[in-house]
């Protein structure tokens, strides 16, 4: 799922936007790791590797 520029990063990582934090732990699954794809667009996934959700920020 990531291309060698793409880093999962911590759902914690002070590098995420709160606004990527906050949407994430509205999951019934919480959202553990994000990848920035770039664009202000942004991968959630679960700890268990799920994608929760595609998000781009305006």
């Amino acid at each position: 799922m990531n291309d060698d520029e793409e880093e999962i990063m911590n759902i914690d990582d002070p590098r995420v936007p709160d606004a990527i934090r906050a949407h994430g732990r509205r999951f019934r699954k919480p959202a553990r790791f994000v990848v920035d794809v770039g664009n202000n667009e942004y991968v959630l996934s679960s700890e268990d590797g799920e994608v929760l959700d595609i998000v781009c920020l305006k």
